[in-house]
């Protein structure tokens, strides 16, 4: 895993400044702007042959449709899954808060501390629940993201045995690539609030071309060790985007 070049390699296009302008100015479309700068990556890392970054698609709002076609699945993917996670999540915090929160109602005195020292306990329990399911969710996603982006089709993403060999394969690589990702996402927020806070909107984009970049090695990596690879969808062959020059 290369975690440097998945930050450098952005800049080397030669225009790479309106990219990042241009996929700022999208982010800023709620809901479906994320959606096409998506779209915009896996144009450039999943549909087409040629590996140079130097050549990677320029953004180009005419394409507006097939980025927002390409950017879809994975996106669909993600929400569903998140969704899913929070349908268990929620009722498991208020089963936990609720008990507390009846004790420490009802106590008084040495009962109040220890009811206050249970409800820390009780606090720290639920942080390292949410930590664990966090983790588990991304090791679930990231494979799913994949297979949607490869395969441009929401029912295939949904392939257990897949996820299963992917996670088996590179999982350790897997949670590595994303505290990466949190630690460079958090720096270029950052960055981008000393930017009179709209800067933020460009971190955004950086931070999918970071994340997009990372997947496409880990794809690369789940294959080196023995995975089976993924059919490209036609649909990522149709209406080719002329590269950078």
């Amino acid at each position: 895993m290369n975690y440097a070049d998945s930050v450098s390699d952005f800049f080397k296009s030669p225009k790479w400044m309106m990219n990042l302008l241009l996929g700022g100015v999208c982010v800023l479309i709620p809901i479906v702007g994320p959606i096409v700068v998506l779209g915009w990556l896996i144009t450039g890392f999943w549909a087409r042959q040629d590996e140079r970054f130097e050549t990677f698609p320029d953004f180009d709002f005419s394409h507006f449709g097939k980025y927002l076609e390409r950017g879809l699945w994975p996106f669909l993917v993600t929400f569903v899954v998140s969704m899913g996670l929070s349908i268990v999540m929620v009722p498991l915090t208020w089963l936990l808060m609720i008990p507390m929160m009846l004790i420490g109602g009802l106590s008084s005195g040495h009962e109040a501390n220890a009811a206050g020292c249970l409800g820390v306990l009780v606090m720290i329990l639920m942080m390292l629940v949410w930590a664990v399911m966090l983790v588990l969710l991304m090791l679930v996603l990231v494979p799913l993201k994949i297979r949607a982006s490869l395969t441009q089709d929401f029912a295939k993403s949904f392939d257990l045995k897949f996820v299963k060999n992917f996670v088996a394969l590179t999982w350790k690589e897997m949670v590595l690539s994303s505290l990466f990702v949190m630690g460079a996402a958090l720096l270029f927020v950052c960055l981008g609030l000393i930017v009179f806070c709209i800067g933020v909107y460009f971190a955004t984009v950086l931070t999918y071309f970071t994340w997009t970049h990372l997947h496409k090695q880990l794809y690369a990596l789940y294959l080196s060790r023995g995975g089976e690879p993924v059919p490209l969808s036609p649909k990522l062959s149709e209406a080719p985007l002329a590269p950078a020059v």
